[in-house]
């Protein structure tokens, strides 16, 4: 008789995979997939480490900027201290920088209303704020026997946000000194 229907081909001694092959590929699979989840927590901490220096960053050098900003036309120091200075301006207005319970703060007195503007935040998650006042000898800078008699400014804020910290410094010049 002839037998109908195909036969397959198969290697002599050959019957497929065996259970312990198959869980050989398994575990090989799992180490492979662990390893690559690893590699993907480890870029996210990464990336959420960059994040928050970079908020730092962007948060300390605006806070320095607007305190240098506002006091470059200011014509002298009336009251300054390691962490807070007081600037005069020819108009007889004044403002203050001040840190406070972590934040940035700035008053303001309007000679011409009549209106103080007092704990105004400028930054948040300030955790330093260093002022040095300078006189100018020659060529170079030195370091004011006494606030009111600076000529210049080095503004330093250190500021924390997420998990980074970042701290800007700057010097500004009071264009008006009288």
């Amino acid at each position: 008789m002839v037998a109908v229907g195909r036969r397959r081909y198969q290697r002599p001694g050959s019957r497929g995979l065996t259970l312990i092959e198959v869980l050989i590929t398994l575990v090989i699979l799992l180490l492979v997939a662990a390893g690559i989840s690893r590699l993907l927590a480890s870029s996210w901490e990464s990336q959420l480490s960059i994040t928050g220096q970079n908020e730092a960053q962007k948060w300390a050098q605006r806070a320095v900027d607007t305190v240098v900003d506002s006091l470059r036309g200011a014509s002298s120091v009336t009251a300054g201290e390691p962490a807070r200075v007081t600037a005069s301006f020819t108009n007889d207005n004044t403002i203050t920088y001040y840190l406070h319970q972590g934040e940035l703060r700035r008053d303001r007195y309007d000679h011409t209303t009549g209106q103080t503007t007092s704990g105004e935040v400028v930054c948040r998650g300030v955790s330093g704020l260093t002022l040095r006042y300078y006189v100018r000898a020659g060529d170079s800078l030195v370091e004011a026997a006494s606030p009111l008699l600076a000529q210049s400014l080095r503004v330093s804020a250190t500021v924390r946000s997420g998990k980074g910290q970042a701290t800007e410094t700057s010097l500004v010049r009071f264009r008006n000194k009288l």
